[in-house]
């Protein structure tokens, strides 16, 4: 009966044979082949998105030192037009004094000719 064990055996419970062991090690030859170029992949990509990371610093950076330059020349530019908008009114406030004196040069003026006429 023992003899009868050895001999019989399940068809399912068997060894791969060497061809189907084959085909199964070159599947995981395969598998691993493409999860070592995912993995080259991936680090090539994250070099990647390292420089680029960098580069938005770098330019970040500069742009911030462009901002900062900006608003210091808004600010002197508003101081210019402060001045600017000063100096203006004092000439404006000149040229208004000076047609005050004219005005009143020429009513004099008037006036003498007419105390002239009458002498």
């Amino acid at each position: 009966m023992e003899s009868d064990l050895k001999d019989y055996q399940d068809p399912e419970a068997q060894l791969p044979d060497n061809d189907q062991a084959a085909l199964d090690v070159s599947g995981f030859q395969v598998t691993a082949d493409r999860l070592e170029q995912l993995m080259k992949s991936m680090e090539v990509l994250l070099s990647d998105v390292e420089q680029l990371r960098s580069h938005c610093s770098h330019q970040a950076t500069e742009l911030m030192r462009a901002a900062v330059e900006l608003k210091e020349q808004q600010e002197e530019l508003k101081e210019s037009y402060v001045e600017l908008s000063r100096e203006m009114q004092e000439v404006m406030d000149s040229v208004d004094d000076l047609y005050s004196t004219k005005s009143a040069f020429e009513a004099k003026e008037k006036q003498a000719q007419k105390l002239s006429r009458q002498l």
